[in-house]
Protein backbone atom coordinates (compact mmCIF):
# COMPACT_ATOMS: atom_id res chain seq x y z
CA UNK A 1 0.00 0.00 0.00
CA UNK A 2 3.14 1.96 0.61
CA UNK A 3 3.31 2.86 -3.12
CA UNK A 4 0.08 4.75 -3.12
CA UNK A 5 0.55 7.13 -0.45
CA UNK A 6 2.11 9.65 -2.59
CA UNK A 7 1.63 8.24 -6.45
CA UNK A 8 -1.14 6.54 -7.86
CA UNK A 9 -4.33 6.92 -5.03
CA UNK A 10 -2.27 9.24 -3.65
CA UNK A 11 -3.37 8.67 0.23
CA UNK A 12 -1.63 11.34 1.08
CA UNK A 13 -4.02 13.98 -0.63
CA UNK A 14 -7.14 12.02 -0.21
CA UNK A 15 -6.54 12.54 3.95
CA UNK A 16 -6.07 16.31 3.07
CA UNK A 17 -8.78 16.19 1.55
CA UNK A 18 -10.99 15.08 3.58
CA UNK A 19 -9.33 15.48 7.02
CA UNK A 20 -10.24 12.33 9.06
CA UNK A 21 -10.50 12.65 12.83
CA UNK A 22 -9.60 9.39 13.07
CA UNK A 23 -8.17 7.17 10.93
CA UNK A 24 -7.54 3.19 11.06
CA UNK A 25 -4.91 0.97 9.74
CA UNK A 26 -5.55 -2.56 9.43
CA UNK A 27 -2.51 -4.56 8.65
CA UNK A 28 0.55 -2.21 8.97
CA UNK A 29 3.58 -4.64 7.78
CA UNK A 30 7.04 -3.19 8.19
CA UNK A 31 5.37 -0.14 9.19
CA UNK A 32 6.71 2.13 6.67
CA UNK A 33 3.10 3.79 5.88
CA UNK A 34 2.05 3.99 9.58
CA UNK A 35 5.00 6.55 10.02
CA UNK A 36 3.75 8.30 6.64
CA UNK A 37 0.52 8.46 7.65
CA UNK A 38 0.85 9.42 11.68
CA UNK A 39 3.50 12.06 11.12
CA UNK A 40 0.94 13.90 8.49
CA UNK A 41 -0.14 15.35 12.36
CA UNK A 42 1.97 18.46 11.22
CA UNK A 43 -0.97 18.93 8.97
CA UNK A 44 -4.13 19.17 11.18
CA UNK A 45 -4.70 16.82 14.49
CA UNK A 46 -5.88 13.17 14.31
CA UNK A 47 -6.10 10.36 15.98
CA UNK A 48 -4.10 6.92 14.31
CA UNK A 49 -5.33 3.58 15.47
CA UNK A 50 -3.37 0.48 13.96
CA UNK A 51 -4.46 -2.77 14.37
CA UNK A 52 -1.75 -5.66 13.37
CA UNK A 53 -0.14 -8.25 14.55
CA UNK A 54 3.01 -6.38 15.58
CA UNK A 55 3.82 -2.42 17.00
CA UNK A 56 5.68 -0.39 14.61
CA UNK A 57 8.10 1.49 16.57
CA UNK A 58 9.21 5.32 16.76
CA UNK A 59 5.45 6.79 16.13
CA UNK A 60 4.52 9.99 17.82
CA UNK A 61 1.90 10.20 20.64
CA UNK A 62 -1.36 10.59 18.01
CA UNK A 63 -1.04 6.73 17.39
CA UNK A 64 -2.44 3.93 19.24
CA UNK A 65 -1.71 -0.01 18.65
CA UNK A 66 -3.54 -2.87 18.80
CA UNK A 67 -2.19 -6.15 18.40
CA UNK A 68 -4.58 -8.19 16.70
CA UNK A 69 -6.52 -9.34 13.66
CA UNK A 70 -8.58 -6.32 11.94
CA UNK A 71 -12.03 -8.05 12.00
CA UNK A 72 -11.78 -9.33 15.92
CA UNK A 73 -10.91 -5.72 17.10
CA UNK A 74 -12.86 -3.53 14.73
CA UNK A 75 -15.85 -4.42 16.70
CA UNK A 76 -14.07 -2.40 19.68
CA UNK A 77 -14.45 0.86 17.49
CA UNK A 78 -16.75 3.38 18.85
CA UNK A 79 -19.83 3.48 16.19
CA UNK A 80 -20.04 6.72 13.58
CA UNK A 81 -16.25 7.30 15.12
CA UNK A 82 -14.25 6.38 12.01
CA UNK A 83 -13.42 8.95 9.09
CA UNK A 84 -11.12 6.23 7.22
CA UNK A 85 -10.05 2.86 7.39
CA UNK A 86 -6.94 1.51 5.43
CA UNK A 87 -6.96 -2.13 4.62
CA UNK A 88 -4.00 -4.09 3.71
CA UNK A 89 -4.58 -7.78 5.50
CA UNK A 90 -4.77 -11.02 4.29
CA UNK A 91 -5.76 -10.94 0.92
CA UNK A 92 -8.87 -13.20 0.68
CA UNK A 93 -12.35 -12.96 -0.19
CA UNK A 94 -13.20 -14.11 3.50
CA UNK A 95 -11.34 -11.92 5.20
CA UNK A 96 -11.95 -8.33 3.34
CA UNK A 97 -15.58 -9.81 3.84
CA UNK A 98 -15.15 -9.87 7.30
CA UNK A 99 -13.37 -7.12 7.87
CA UNK A 100 -15.94 -4.96 5.48
CA UNK A 101 -18.84 -5.91 7.49
CA UNK A 102 -17.54 -5.35 10.61
CA UNK A 103 -16.81 -1.76 9.72
CA UNK A 104 -20.48 -0.77 8.69
CA UNK A 105 -21.65 0.62 12.15
CA UNK A 106 -18.17 2.00 12.82
CA UNK A 107 -17.79 4.30 9.48
CA UNK A 108 -19.19 8.31 10.17
CA UNK A 109 -21.19 9.07 7.09
CA UNK A 110 -19.30 10.43 4.55
CA UNK A 111 -16.38 8.00 6.05
CA UNK A 112 -14.04 6.28 3.48
CA UNK A 113 -12.42 2.80 3.25
CA UNK A 114 -9.39 2.21 1.19
CA UNK A 115 -8.24 -0.98 0.01
CA UNK A 116 -5.16 -2.81 -1.32
CA UNK A 117 -4.19 -5.50 -3.65
CA UNK A 118 -8.34 -5.26 -5.09
CA UNK A 119 -6.14 -5.77 -8.67
CA UNK A 120 -3.76 -8.02 -8.25
CA UNK A 121 -6.27 -10.35 -6.30
CA UNK A 122 -9.49 -9.79 -8.19
CA UNK A 123 -9.96 -13.55 -9.71
CA UNK A 124 -7.12 -14.81 -7.19
CA UNK A 125 -7.51 -15.65 -3.87
CA UNK A 126 -4.62 -15.26 -1.34
CA UNK A 127 -4.11 -16.51 2.67
CA UNK A 128 -1.16 -16.44 4.97
CA UNK A 129 -1.54 -19.99 6.31
CA UNK A 130 -1.43 -18.38 9.65
CA UNK A 131 -1.48 -15.03 11.99
CA UNK A 132 2.08 -13.88 13.30
CA UNK A 133 0.74 -13.22 16.61
CA UNK A 134 -0.56 -16.58 17.30
CA UNK A 135 -4.40 -16.26 17.04
CA UNK A 136 -6.33 -19.10 14.97
CA UNK A 137 -6.59 -18.57 11.49
CA UNK A 138 -9.38 -19.36 9.61
CA UNK A 139 -8.03 -21.57 7.16
CA UNK A 140 -11.26 -23.65 6.25
CA UNK A 141 -13.40 -20.72 6.06
CA UNK A 142 -11.06 -19.29 4.05
CA UNK A 143 -10.86 -21.87 1.61
CA UNK A 144 -14.61 -22.19 1.75
CA UNK A 145 -15.02 -18.87 -0.51
CA UNK A 146 -12.35 -19.22 -2.64
CA UNK A 147 -14.68 -20.31 -5.55
CA UNK A 148 -15.87 -16.85 -4.93
CA UNK A 149 -12.50 -14.94 -6.24
CA UNK A 150 -10.45 -12.80 -4.36
CA UNK A 151 -10.59 -9.15 -3.05
CA UNK A 152 -12.02 -7.57 -6.11
CA UNK A 153 -14.63 -9.32 -6.34
CA UNK A 154 -15.00 -9.49 -2.36
CA UNK A 155 -15.22 -5.39 -3.18
CA UNK A 156 -17.82 -5.63 -5.37
CA UNK A 157 -20.01 -8.17 -4.00
CA UNK A 158 -19.77 -6.33 -0.72
CA UNK A 159 -20.91 -3.11 -2.67
CA UNK A 160 -24.12 -4.81 -4.61
CA UNK A 161 -25.08 -6.43 -1.25
CA UNK A 162 -24.88 -3.34 0.76
CA UNK A 163 -26.41 -0.42 -2.38
CA UNK A 164 -27.40 2.32 -1.01
CA UNK A 165 -25.14 2.31 2.20
CA UNK A 166 -21.70 2.70 0.42
CA UNK A 167 -20.61 3.54 -3.01
CA UNK A 168 -17.21 2.88 -5.12
CA UNK A 169 -15.65 6.61 -5.08
CA UNK A 170 -12.10 5.45 -6.71
CA UNK A 171 -10.59 2.27 -8.33
CA UNK A 172 -6.59 2.63 -9.26
CA UNK A 173 -5.50 -0.58 -11.34
CA UNK A 174 -1.84 0.36 -11.03
CA UNK A 175 0.56 -0.96 -8.45
CA UNK A 176 -1.76 -4.21 -7.73
CA UNK A 177 -4.67 -2.11 -7.89
CA UNK A 178 -6.36 0.20 -4.75
CA UNK A 179 -10.35 1.01 -4.16
CA UNK A 180 -11.78 3.62 -2.27
CA UNK A 181 -15.54 3.04 -1.46
CA UNK A 182 -17.10 5.62 1.09
CA UNK A 183 -20.13 5.61 2.95
CA UNK A 184 -23.31 7.22 1.45
CA UNK A 185 -26.59 6.04 2.88
CA UNK A 186 -29.27 6.19 0.34
CA UNK A 187 -32.34 8.33 1.94
CA UNK A 188 -35.08 8.27 -1.02
CA UNK A 189 -34.42 7.95 -5.02
CA UNK A 190 -35.28 11.02 -7.05
CA UNK A 191 -37.33 10.01 -10.34
CA UNK A 192 -35.58 11.51 -13.72
CA UNK A 193 -37.59 11.93 -16.88
CA UNK A 194 -34.67 12.65 -19.24
CA UNK A 195 -34.66 14.72 -22.59
CA UNK A 196 -33.66 18.75 -23.36
CA UNK A 197 -35.52 19.45 -20.47
CA UNK A 198 -35.26 17.03 -17.61
CA UNK A 199 -37.69 16.76 -14.61
CA UNK A 200 -36.59 15.84 -11.16
CA UNK A 201 -39.38 14.55 -9.19
CA UNK A 202 -39.36 14.61 -5.70
CA UNK A 203 -37.40 11.78 -3.78
CA UNK A 204 -39.09 9.06 -2.87
CA UNK A 205 -38.97 8.21 0.87
CA UNK A 206 -37.69 4.67 1.61
CA UNK A 207 -37.08 3.54 -1.97
CA UNK A 208 -33.59 3.13 -2.59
Amino acid sequence: MKEHFDNFLNLRQLILDHKPSLIVECGAGSGEMTRQIAFMERYYPFELRVISDKPVEGLPGNVTFTKGVSYRAIPSLKDDSVGMCIIDTDHNYWTLRQELEALIPKMQEGGLVVMHDVEEFYYDTGMGMSYWNDEPYPEEEIKSMTRLGGTGLSLIDFIHDFRGTFKLVRFIPESHGAAVIQKRTVKGTSIITPGPNPLFARPMAGVS
